[in-house]
């Protein structure tokens, strides 16, 4: 009888146990339910995209001045990995699967070339095909971005002087055979021809109005400097070139932007700077070509020295003191390099200052004679600024 009292303790006491160990389970289980997320957000789910991201690599494409030549934009995105064919209308971003592409456009897609309107139109809709929400209101950190050149400037001050008149030909017998009146004008004469470029330069002109998709992206979208890439591949990039004494026209500041402020207190350089010139340009309808009109918009923005019209970066040395002020921009943007187009490189893309300024106006549109069909190509932490031609070969620069 003692005994089965004994075994009698004994089983009392493993219920006792596992009495107590369901009670821990339970409420481990309620304070697990306390610091739950909210009904909606998958933990884990999130993180495993947060980790995604952390391991993509980004990618940096520019390319320089296209000046209405599509079919040297087409091919350099296709050879560059960016889109998966060179022609027809039905082109596609390559989406990367371990590495993000970021496009840069450095400005001066339009005159000179017959193709500005489809260059122009060829960009917006690859890049309408990588729009993420959030996108159309940070324009600094979309995917493909498009910076104004002083070309850009030109079309919404109505500067017609460089617009090439085979396009102007071209859209004004579209627009006549809209409305059914090609019949009446013959564009083998001489008369002819001259009528079509006065239809298509008011057709232009619409394009370029601050109402019309074209005006509104140089205005109120417009970018006078971006910075994309990351570790060594870090760069800002511009048309003509941002120099300090651009930031003192502006009254810009140190104290008013911070680039390694992640809690979003502040904003980084190139936010302010472009923040600077939409204030600037939105609204504005030149409508002649007097200095009046022209003085409409600041200095720095239009004047020869501006930020869209200067030649002193590529004209920078060490001797001069140029470089200190390249190096000086670079340190306040808080990048490794300034890349900026507008003056041609006849010899191909190149880097001076030792490194701090690469110039990728490569000369590439047919109305320059296609010289080198460059673009310039980063990628990852560790990579070095490449130019990749239309063959996809590539050079360090």
């Amino acid at each position: 009888m003692k005994k089965k009292r004994k075994s009698g303790k004994d089983g009392s006491l493993l219920k006792d146990v596992v009495a107590i160990g369901i009670l821990i389970c339970f409420f481990l289980f309620v304070v697990s339910l306390y610091f739950k997320e909210p009904r909606g957000q998958r933990v884990f789910v999130k993180t495993k995209t947060e980790k995604n991201k952390k391991r993509l690599k980004t990618k940096v494409i520019a390319i320089g001045d296209v000046h209405g030549d599509e079919d040297v934009l087409r091919r350099l995105l296709f050879a560059t990995g960016a889109t998966d064919k060179v022609l027809g209308e039905d082109v596609k971003w390559v989406k990367e699967r371990n590495e993000r592409t970021v496009l840069v456009q450095t400005g001066d897609v339009v005159d000179r070339g017959k193709d500005s309107i489809g260059s122009f139109t060829f960009i917006r809709d690859i890049r309408a095909q990588v729009l993420v929400p959030g996108d159309e209101d940070d324009v600094d950190r979309r995917q493909i971005r498009l910076l104004v050149g002083n070309h850009e400037l030109m079309a919404i001050q109505a500067d017609y002087r460089f617009v090439a008149k085979e396009e102007l030909v071209a859209l004004g017998e579209a627009q006549m055979e809209k409305y059914g009146e090609q019949v009446k004008i013959h564009p083998d004469s001489t008369i002819g021809k001259k009528a079509l470029q006065k239809v298509g330069l008011l057709r232009w002109k619409k394009l370029f109005a601050p109402d019309e998709a074209f005006g509104k992206e140089i205005r109120e979208f417009g970018s006078v400097v971006t910075v994309a890439g990351e570790g060594n591949c870090k760069s800002a990039f511009s048309h003509a070139g941002v120099l300090p004494e651009h930031l003192k026209e502006m009254k810009i500041r140190s104290e008013d932007y911070d680039n390694t402020d992640d809690s979003g207190l502040k904003k980084s350089l190139d936010k302010v700077i472009n923040e600077h010139y939409r204030n600037s340009s939105k609204g504005v309808q030149m409508s002649g070509n007097s200095w009046q009109e022209r003085s409409r918009l600041p200095s720095w923005i239009n004047g020869g020295d501006g930020v869209f019209w200067t030649r002193e970066p590529p004209d920078a040395s060490e001797t001069n003191g140029g470089c200190d002020k390249i190096k000086e921009i670079v340190d306040l943007l808080g990048v490794k390099r300034m890349v900026i187009g507008h003056t041609v490189q006849w010899q191909g893309m190149n880097s001076i200052c030792g490194g701090k300024l690469v110039l990728i106006d490569s000369g590439m549109s047919y109305a320059y004679g296609g010289r080198k069909r460059e673009a310039f190509v980063c990628e990852g932490v560790n990579g070095v600024p490449m130019a990749v031609d239309t063959n996809g070969k590539s050079r360090r620069i």
